[in-house]
């Protein structure tokens, strides 16, 4: 690798959000489950990882080193594949007559259980492997320094799929590039409401950091909730009908759904665990996770490719890692708007939202942060925001074809980050024509997840049922 190919390799894994996610505040494992049609083989699932570009990539094969001065370095090692891997022989606790049930009911267990206290060991590349025999399952977990959800799904696709990602099936079905067109299309005019938009939600950005916070609900957080115990709860749907749905609004996107459906549910929820009178709108505000990279569908398939090469080791790193803005999303909760009506409210703000570049003010912001004031202001500044929201939510675009590893195929794959400082987090990742949401909750705080699972699968129901 000549030297210049080194030195854009070290710029980049010292990147400002790398840095950012190596605060003890904002420490961050992805953890991500792969459900398998076969029982597993261990030898062939270690030499599947061992011959795909996993270990060729300058992250997955790197230390973190702190210098004497404090800061973070990243130094090349030798990966030993078995200290990756960690088998389990994980059954289901109880059997009912539908085992896959009780196997889903397991791995959720296992999810909610690494959630909280679990951190990554630090003598070895920032990336393991659990095995769960008796489940049929295995656990990537990624630190979050290493890359975001889009990064990760670009490389199990990338290692593992037969066709490239498109997005047919995506959660996202417009691209950024032409939402980048939209505000412009209107002129002067349209400048200007994107100017308008950028500053006002600029400024409410900047009052979240400093004291503006959500009322409290019994959804909310506290002090300390990032340590609380956690369960998880999946919530299925289907790409088709979510796409069926869209079409009855005009201009509408799945994105739009996803987010109705989902304050209709947190309505119905609210509404029946709480004595608040949801005839008056509550005011929760979520954060809407939204990536910034100008082609979602591409995914960075072919940068990624490239890293085979040791000649071509520096190409694609500006689209590698973590790139990705944060929206923060009223979730208007009032049960006098039907499931629908919920799906207008929120096209109407996320219309407004994609004409502004709020969501590049704090990518941009973190950057500035990191780079001339360090990670710890940058943490302190992300740690505001998520401490004065209710929640957060994603939406990441998964293989839409059929992964497979070592031969044995992927029937699912599911998302989920290391417990943040809300009650409840929501992670989705569309795969194969299927869309799972995972929800997370303090359990302390939301005991039965399970019937706000009901609640969002009922406001799904209400919307397909209206057409």
């Amino acid at each position: 690798m000549s030297k210049s190919s080194e030195m854009k390799n070290e710029e980049v894994l010292n990147s400002p959000f790398s840095r950012v996610y190596l605060c003890p505040e904002t420490d961050q494992v992805i953890n991500c489950a792969m459900g398998l049609k076969h029982p597993i083989d261990v030898e062939a699932l270690k030499k599947a990882f061992s011959n795909s570009i996993i270990l060729n990539h300058p992250r997955f094969c790197s230390l973190i080193v702190q210098n004497p001065n404090g800061t973070h370095q990243w130094k090349r090692t030798h990966v030993n594949i078995d200290d990756h891997f960690i088998i389990y022989n994980t059954t289901p606790e109880t059997k009912s007559r539908d085992d896959k049930e009780d196997e889903e009911s397991a791995v959720n267990a296992y999810l909610a259980d690494m959630a909280v206290s679990s951190p990554l060991s630090k003598n070895k590349p920032l990336w393991e492997v659990h095995v769960l025999l008796g489940l049929k399952c295995i656990v990537l977990r990624v630190h979050h320094a290493l890359g975001d959800g889009v990064s990760l799904m670009s490389m199990l696709s990338t290692c593992f799929g037969q066709k490239k990602m498109n997005g047919v099936d995506g959660g996202k079905d417009v691209k950024n590039e032409d939402c980048e067109k939209r505000k412009w299309k209107g002129g002067l005019w349209g400048i200007m409401k994107s100017l308008w938009f950028t500053i006002v939600f600029g400024l409410r950005l900047l009052g979240r950091v400093l004291w503006v916070k959500d009322e409290f609900t019994i959804v909310s957080g506290g002090d300390g909730v990032e340590l609380w115990p956690r369960k998880l709860v999946t919530a299925k749907f289907n790409i088709r009908d979510l796409k069926s749905i869209k079409t009855v609004i005009p201009n509408a996107t799945v994105n739009d759904v996803i987010m109705g459906i989902i304050c209709s549910g947190l309505s119905i929820f609210i509404d029946a665990k709480s004595a608040q009178d949801l005839k008056q709108r509550i005011h929760l505000t979520s954060i809407l996770v939204v990536n910034l990279r100008q082609n979602p569908f591409l995914q960075i398939q072919e940068n990624i490719s490239s890293y085979s090469k040791k000649e071509s080791s520096s190409c694609g790193f500006s689209l590698w890692g973590n790139k990705f803005g944060l929206v923060l999303l009223p979730a208007y909760c009032c049960c006098g708007l039907s499931s629908l009506d919920q799906v207008r409210t929120i096209k109407a703000i996320m219309d407004k939202k994609k004409l502004s570049y709020e969501a590049h003010i704090i990518y941009s912001s973190l950057q500035l942060l990191t780079s001339f004031l360090g990670p710890k202001v940058a943490s302190w500044f992300c740690g505001r925001v998520l401490r004065n929201t209710t929640m957060i939510i994603s939406n990441i675009v998964g293989p839409s074809e059929e992964i497979a590893i070592a031969n044995n195929p992927v029937e699912y794959i599911r998302v989920n980050i290391t417990a943040q400082r809300h009650a409840i987090t929501m992670h989705m990742v569309s795969y194969a024509g299927k869309a799972d949401l995972q929800v997370m909750v303090a359990k302390d705080i939301i005991s039965d997840p399970e019937f706000l699972v009901k609640c969002f699968q009922e406001s799904f129901l209400e919307m397909k049922n209206a057409f």
